[in-house]
């Protein structure tokens, strides 16, 4: 899977409470492990993709004191990659034979993944069987296909105490939200963050999710009058997503018609900057960016959009 919204606001979410993530991701109680931090693995690039480091590898110890450190891949998919089992093969041999516990002698990791589906049904694991021969080779992955959850079930588990606040926003791709009153319940547990820019956080991380899930709307509904403001990198990805999404919406058509939906997206997400950063957009600078059909230069305009101090400056910076 390319680096995309989808992918930066999974690692950005893991990283808001990296002992709560991890416990609920392995399904894991945290009084049976210690989380050493984010492995550096800026030296093992994921396999097909050389543009990224899996930086979400985590060290892992069992607090039983029966096996040595671990240190556990944790790879997001927004729709089930069906070569992961491969892909992961290949990376985890690469952090075993590259990263070490400590500088002792022949000390080694030992590596294993989770998997986490956005959408769709994964099945990273497998079990591979010659009896005869005497060859195994077996590789079983964590994975959890999060549309196939109960948003319900989640939310009780978060009001018992049971799982961290933090995995609020992953409940946007579950099923089952649409049923009476948890849309308060979500709410009301959201707000019993204190840490405003926290609490900004889960809706804006929310929303993305809920894009990559097709219910863009049932969540904008929910999350009426929520301050999503005070994350501004989060908000750069949340607008990304916008633009994406108009053509990443599994529309059907002609490829051009899919690109002019880009150029629309792209446009659309500029403004939707513009208007959060600067104020209103007059319209006849509103009707130079949507009127651009180039792909590269609306791209290029998002970024000074995100980067702008003010609108002049961001006319001058673009030459509108």
């Amino acid at each position: 899977m390319a680096r995309n919204a989808f992918d930066q606001a999974s690692r950005y979410a893991a990283r808001l409470d990296p002992v709560g993530f991890l416990s609920w991701a392995l399904i894991l109680p945290s009084t049976e492990f210690s989380f050493g931090g984010w492995l550096d693995t800026r030296d093992s690039p994921f396999p097909g993709e050389p543009d990224r480091t899996g930086d979400t590898v985590a060290r892992l110890d069992d607090r039983s004191g029966t096996s040595p450190p671990w240190a556990v891949a944790v790879e997001f998919q927004t729709e089930p990659d069906s070569l992961i089992f491969g892909r992961l093969l290949g990376y985890l041999s690469h952090l075993w034979l590259n990263l070490k516990p400590d500088p002792e002698r022949g000390s080694r990791f030992q590596v294993g993944a989770a998997v986490l589906n956005l959408t769709g049904l994964g099945s990273a694991s497998r079990e591979m069987r010659w009896p005869m021969a005497g060859l195994i080779t077996q590789l079983t992955v964590a994975e959890r296909n999060l549309g196939r959850e109960q948003a319900t079930d989640t939310l009780d588990r978060i009001e018992a105490g049971l799982v961290s606040r933090s995995i609020l926003p992953w409940v946007s791709l579950m099923a089952g939200m649409e049923g009476p009153g948890l849309a308060d319940r979500w709410r009301s547990l959201a707000e019993a963050e204190l840490e405003h820019r926290t609490r900004s956080e889960y809706g804006s991380l929310a929303l993305i999710f809920a894009t990559a899930a097709d219910r863009r709307a049932e969540w904008e509904h929910i999350l009426r009058g929520w301050n999503m403001k005070e994350s501004s990198v989060v908000n750069e990805w949340l607008a990304e997503g916008r633009a994406e999404g108009r053509v990443l919406g599994r529309a059907e058509g002609l490829a051009e018609g899919r690109a002019e939906g880009r150029a629309e997206g792209r446009a659309e997400a500029i403004l939707a900057v513009l208007e959060q950063r600067c104020g209103s957009v007059p319209g006849e600078l509103a009707a130079a960016i949507r009127a651009s059909t180039d792909l590269t230069r609306l791209q290029s305009w998002l970024g000074m959009a995100l980067r702008a101090e003010s609108l002049d400056t961001f006319r001058t910076n673009a030459g509108l």
